[in-house]
Parts: structure tokens; sequence; C-alpha cells
């Protein structure tokens, strides 16, 4: 019964703060990955970037060196590289040459970024500096969702096992506009309730991070966006905790993105 009304006290809480097709402004700087075709045909090949910044499409793009990880997972779970082959350009090392939903995966490096009187101060921590006013560790993942010919398979949710995550629970693939998405967003592998999550579709505005729609988890971690209007689109959220050793740095910040195509 104590499990049921914390439940529903959570419930209630999310509900009084769900905002349906609007513009939230945010501060953070997001990555993401921008697939040049979500919808490739088989034996295509696919060409992406890491957009970084407030806008969609990209107008900044993640510096290669600060990559730690990308890589496409194919329908049947088997790793396919990506490489690097312009200053802002990847690409797969071979056509993706199986039917289905692939998933595109990329990491951020990870790293100290400390604000003093003097200015920010990148890849430090608190420690040697002086008259310091906030320190962060930051962690950036994102996912992209690819189907190549017919939608298929489970890659669309598998856990990756970020310490920040956003899991599709159903394959984009599938959706049509007025559709809903349901995404479980975990930290850590435990999933986060009235966490907030922000989506946004390609055109909706060109102002500086503008999304077209908030809403927040349920007290199973889920929630659900709205395909407001068919295209590309890109879903994210952020989440903030105090850093174990203050004396180094006050907060870890963490984002994940996801983006995709609904037809």
């Amino acid at each position: 019964m104590k499990i049921f009304t914390k439940r529903l006290e959570i419930l209630g809480l999310c509900i009084a703060l769900v905002l349906g097709t609007t513009c939230y402004q945010a501060s953070a700087h997001v990555l993401w990955l921008q697939v040049r075709d979500y919808t490739p045909q088989v034996d295509e090949e696919i060409t992406l970037t890491l957009g970084y910044g407030h806008y969609l499409p990209a107008r900044e793009f993640m510096p290669g060196e600060d990559l730690e990880k990308i890589y496409i997972l194919a329908p049947q779970g088997k790793k396919i590289e990506i490489k690097r082959y312009s200053d802002v350009e990847y690409k797969g090392d071979k056509p993706l040459n199986q039917e289905g939903t692939y998933l595109v995966v990329a990491k951020k490096k990870g790293g100290f970024f400390t604000k003093t009187t003097e200015g920010y101060k990148r890849g430090y921590s608190k420690k040697g500096l002086k008259n310091v006013i906030k320190c962060t560790y930051s962690e950036k993942y994102t996912k992209a969702i690819v189907n190549v010919g017919k939608a298929g398979g489970k890659n669309f949710s598998k856990v990756l096992g970020h310490d920040l995550e956003i899991i599709p629970l159903s394959d984009p693939g599938n959706l049509a506009e007025g559709d809903y998405l349901p995404v479980k967003i975990a930290f850590r592998r435990k999933v986060l309730a009235c966490q907030p999550v922000y989506a946004t579709y390609l055109g909706f505005s060109t102002e500086k991070a503008a999304f077209a729609y908030t809403t927040k988890t349920t007290a199973e971690g889920i929630a659900k966006i709205r395909i407001i209007k068919s295209g590309i689109w890109l879903i994210t959220t952020e989440y903030k905790e105090s850093y174990p050793d203050s004396e180094k740095c006050d907060q870890y910040s963490l984002s994940a993105t996801l983006t995709f195509e609904v037809k």
C-alpha cells in the first residue's frame, strides 16, 4: 500500500509538470548524431556528423579529438566500425547489407569544466585553481536509429549501460505522425522518475535550443513523446548530481540524446 501511495504521489507530480508542444531554452551544449539518411536502402553506406550546440540542424560540430567511441550495431548485433574521413564527417567502414533496424552509438570523452572569476578552464578540476565559481564533470552520450529498408529487430531498445541512457520502447520506423514514442530514461541502469525530457523535429524552429515538446517521466521512468509532425526528430535529457569529492569538483552533468526519422 505504501509503495502504491508513493507511486501515486510521483505520478501526480509528474502530470502536474508535463508540458506539451512548447518551447524550452536549454543552456548546456547538446551532442547528437546527425545522420545524412536515416532510412537508406540495403547496401548503401551511412554518413553522419556529430552535431554539438543548440541548433537543429547543427551549426557546430564536436571536434574529433573529443570523441571517445562511435560504432554501429547491425540488426543481428554485429558491430560495424565508423571512421572519420573529413574534419566533421564520419562513415561506416562498409555498406549496411542487412535489412532492419541499426543503432548508431557515440560517446564524448568525459572531462572537467571549471568556471573561475577569470573565465572557464576546460580540462581542469578545482584543485590548483584560484577564484573558482563552479566545477562540472561532463559526460555526453548519443544514439541514432537507422532503418535500412523495412524496420525490424530489437536493436532500437538495446540497453547499452550508459550512465545516462534514452531507451526507446518502440521502433520509430514503425510510427507515423500523431503516434507516441515511449522511451525509458535510466541513470546507471536505474530508472529516473519525473525526469524532464525534451524533443523537437527538424524545421520546428531556428531559435537557440528550442524544443517542440517537453514532458516528464512516470514513476517507472517512461516518457511518451508525441510525434506531432513527421520528419527527423531529436530527443534529449540531462541529469545532474553532486560530485563525490567536493574539493575536486561540484557536480556531475550528464546528457543523452536520440535521433531518428518518422516517415
